[in-house]
Parts: C-alpha cells; structure tokens; sequence
C-alpha cells in the first residue's frame, strides 16, 4: 500500500499533516521528510499529524515520529498526534511516545488503549 500524505494549514494557523495507510520502514522516511519541510516552510507554532486514515505504524514510523518531535521542539513547535486509531496509539504508548500522543478523557483511556474492549 502506498502512503499519501496530505497537509494543510488550519484555521488557528497549525499546520495538519495527514498520512493516508500503514506507515512502515518502506515509507516511514515520508513522514519525516514531511515534518522538516513544513517547519523549514512555515514555522508553525504547532503540528497535528493526523492518524484517523493510519490503520498500522511500525518501529520506523514510530521513529519518524519520535524525530519528527524532536524537530519540531528544536524549532519552539509542538508535534502531537490525533485521532489514532487504537492499535497505533498502544504501539505509540508502549514504545514511549506518550508526548506526542492525545490525552483521553477521563473513561476514554481504556477504549482507546484497548480498542474498546
């Protein structure tokens, strides 16, 4: 599958990017390359990957992030994730990137940690 990824500026002059498939070592690289070009571009203040079209991410991808992240606060902008689907917001937790990620609502962190259940 093919990653897509659309961005935009929002309303609030944040800047969305949007990936569109799973995002794996194969395409990880995009997303990266994604993130610096908008801060090199822009300079926005703020950042919102949106996941809701992300059915799978992997290490590499968790990495583009965890990079993406780093940029972005080395520029004084912040990178946060949303709208994950909830298996890639459990791969996102259990490999440390809690800073990036959404908070739930109080009685929403187990349905998106556990996908519901």
């Amino acid at each position: 599958m093919t990653l897509i990824i659309t961005t935009r500026r929002l309303p609030d002059a944040a800047i969305a990017i949007q990936p569109d498939g799973a995002i794996t070592s194969a395409n990880a690289s995009k997303l990266q390359d994604r993130v610096t070009a908008v801060l090199a571009a822009t300079k926005p203040d703020r950042i919102l990957v949106d996941l809701r079209a992300v059915p799978a991410i992997d290490d590499a991808g968790v990495d583009a992030l965890r990079s993406g992240y780093t940029a972005a606060a080395a520029c004084g902008a912040a990178l946060v994730v949303v709208e994950p689907h909830p298996s890639v917001y459990e791969h996102l937790r259990t490999r440390g990137l809690t800073a990036v990620l959404p908070r739930p609502a109080p009685g929403e962190a187990q349905h998106q940690v556990n996908g519901g259940a």
